[in-house]
């Protein structure tokens, strides 16, 4: 997967918060991409259709873009140690 955001110029990408997102996203920032994470919770109501993984992204994708959407802060791996 690193290989192919390499290749991109930098962007926003919208990740929902998990246990490995926080792995993601620091890897991401590292390559110059802006990378927010959020919770699925906050998610979920931008879901239109059947729970699928391009449901999913089509979700992510809207909420990213939401000015009043709530992120999360991205953990450092000692951070996510304790």
């Amino acid at each position: 997967m690193l290989p192919f955001f390499a290749k991109l110029l930098p962007c926003l990408i919208g990740i929902e918060a998990c246990a490995s997102s926080h792995y993601w996203a620091r890897e991401l920032v590292a390559l110059g991409h802006d990378v927010k994470l959020m919770p699925a919770q906050y998610v979920k109501p931008y879901v239109k259709r059947g729970k699928n993984d391009a449901a999913d992204a089509d979700a992510i994708g809207e909420a990213v873009t939401r000015p009043t959407m709530r992120f999360v802060g991205i953990k450092t791996p000692d951070s996510r140690a304790r």
